[in-house]
């Protein structure tokens, strides 16, 4: 829509809102005359201004300007939501006394490594059967959590078959997604998954990943005779925000690290191995980049989760060096899968957000558009606080994630569950992975991210969602964020979410229509079958 529209639809918003403002005060006074007519013209009126919100939402969302934090923020500006108001001395995730340590086998990229290894022979190939043993051939400590969790172990095998399948169907899809599978293979270049890729140089990473333990690793290209000291823990966390924002961060906090939120069992530059948090990981720069906004709102088939993996990997490979260079030891923690820690928790103790029903941090500058890299360090800094703007409570209305899920994978229920003592929604990750398997957009399973493209908070910083964003964390009776989602789900309608998955259960649907520059017939010459 062109600034003149627009222009022309915010008019049309500003005069509907004064009729329902003013219809409300004549529905006031009806109630004492008994004036239906009144009543009715109030309700119209209401209903005409929800309408105008939504066509003026619809034309603003169009908007390249509102591509919060993409190739547009450098400096900070991309982090302007004011969080001091919504501060709070605690997370907004319950903490019981039962709480412990992550493990290892706790992540299902870990388990999905463990089971291909199971599954395949040492050349790549899709995989054919289950191992030979069952859940005997899995390694430890897998096999004990397969023996523990019988239904992930199914789950799991299902998710290789579906791969194997999508292997075969891929020359099908090949010329319709090539675009987004070369786009996607262009910033995944320097970081594929060995296990599905043969073809990687782990000596070209970057950041390097570490060799032997963090005690020696995390202080390995450190020049000073002694660390530069810093005038003050603020003057610290200034210029490391201030550094991390200019590397091209949009978001960045800095917290203390929890030691629960360290994977156990595993450790880079060790392997497998039982450990303590080091001493020297006092603190984690936490930062958030989003994905390339017109890709991730036509996920999952244009989607590609490469392209901001790529920026979180180039972003914490050069504040890891830049902390060095000061004298100070850092390790990074990036993805897709080069962790020793567990990034989401991490951003929610910094505040840069709020656990949403998804699992996603939901910041409110970018929803759950946010993809998490951090630094550990003991740069002595200034810490940020949690934030609380309301996210349990939205997530609560909401279910627009659950309901739009392929593969039914985010909970439905209305109460968080218990979770290491750490009470959350729930994610059933192997259902999560066969939606990842079944996509159509790339020869090697890339991910889903339907939930994130449909996120009501998953919104470009346009006026309306500017002014939303505003309202809803203010208003104590809950009404802003109910006639939001009224909206919401009233003016746009969603594919149904078996439509996402490919033919013959679905139909490659995706959230928003495809942008131009993604569609492959409009640039090559290939007989369009779809």
């Amino acid at each position: 829509m062109n600034s003149k529209s627009s222009g022309i639809a915010r008019m049309f918003l500003v005069v509907l809102a004064l009729v329902a403002i003013q219809s409300d005060v004549a529905f006031a006074a009806d109630e004492q005359s008994g004036n239906g007519f009144l009543a009715f013209g109030s309700a119209v009126a209401a209903v005409l201004g929800l309408i105008g919100i939504a066509i003026a939402g619809w034309g603003a969302g169009k908007s390249y300007d509102t591509y919060t934090g993409y190739e547009r923020y450098f400096h900070g500006i991309g982090q302007f939501f004011n969080r001091k108001p919504f501060e709070r001395d605690k997370p907004t995730y319950q903490k019981t006394e039962r709480h412990k340590r992550l493990d290892w086998t706790e992540s299902i990229f870990n388990r999905t490594r463990a089971m291909k290894k199971a599954l395949t022979p040492p050349e790549p190939g899709p995989p054919l059967h289950e191992p030979p043993n069952g859940v005997d051939s899995v390694d430890e400590p897998f096999r004990t959590f397969y023996k523990e969790n019988p239904q992930n172990y199914k789950h799991a095998l299902k998710f290789f078959g579906l791969v194997g399948k999508q292997l075969k169907r891929w020359p099908e899809f090949a010329d319709r997604y090539a675009i987004i599978d070369a786009f996607s293979n262009a910033h995944g270049s320097t970081f594929e998954d060995p296990d599905f890729h043969k073809d990687v140089y782990w000596d070209r990473l970057f950041p390097q990943e570490p060799k032997g333990p963090p005690e020696e690793s995390d202080y390995k290209g450190i020049r000073r005779d002694a660390p530069l000291p810093f005038k003050s823990p603020k003057h610290a966390s200034e210029l490391i925000k201030r550094i991390t924002h200019a590397f091209g961060a949009t978001l960045v906090g800095i917290t203390e690290l929890n030691p629960d939120w360290c994977y156990q069992g595993m450790l880079r530059g060790v392997g497998e191995t039982q450990w303590e948090k080091p001493d020297h990981w006092k603190y984690a720069i936490v930062f958030a980049s989003p994905h390339e906004w017109d890709q991730m709102y036509v996920n999952p088939t244009y989607g590609t989760s490469f392209d901001a993996y790529s920026r979180e990997r180039d972003i914490a490979g050069k504040l890891e060096t830049f902390i060095k260079e000061l004298g100070y030891p850092a390790r990074s923690h990036t993805p897709p899968g080069m962790y020793d820690v567990v990034t989401p928790p991490i951003a929610i103790d910094a505040g840069l957000g709020e656990v949403a029903r998804n699992g996603i941090c939901m910041t409110p500058e970018l929803g759950c558009n946010a993809r998490l890299a951090c630094v550990t360090t003991n740069i002595p800094m200034e810490v940020d606080r949690p934030i609380d703007i309301g996210i349990q409570d939205f997530c609560k209305k909401c279910k627009i994630c659950a309901d739009a899920c392929p593969s039914g994978a985010i909970s439905q229920k209305d109460h968080v569950e218990e979770v290491r003592g750490y009470k959350r929604w729930v994610i059933k990750d192997e259902l999560c992975f066969h939606s990842w398997a079944s996509v159509a957009a790339s020869k090697f399973p890339r991910g889903c991210r339907v939930c994130i493209a449909v996120c009501p908070y998953t919104r470009k910083n346009n006026w309306i969602h500017a002014t939303a964003r505003q309202l809803d964390p203010r208003d104590p009776t809950g009404l802003v964020s109910s006639a939001l989602l009224w909206m919401q789900k009233a003016f746009f309608k969603y594919p149904k979410a078996k439509d996402f998955l490919p033919p013959p259960i679905g139909k490659n649907a995706t959230y928003h229509e495809p942008p131009e520059w993604l569609l492959s017939e409009k640039y090559f010459n290939i007989k369009k079958t779809w």
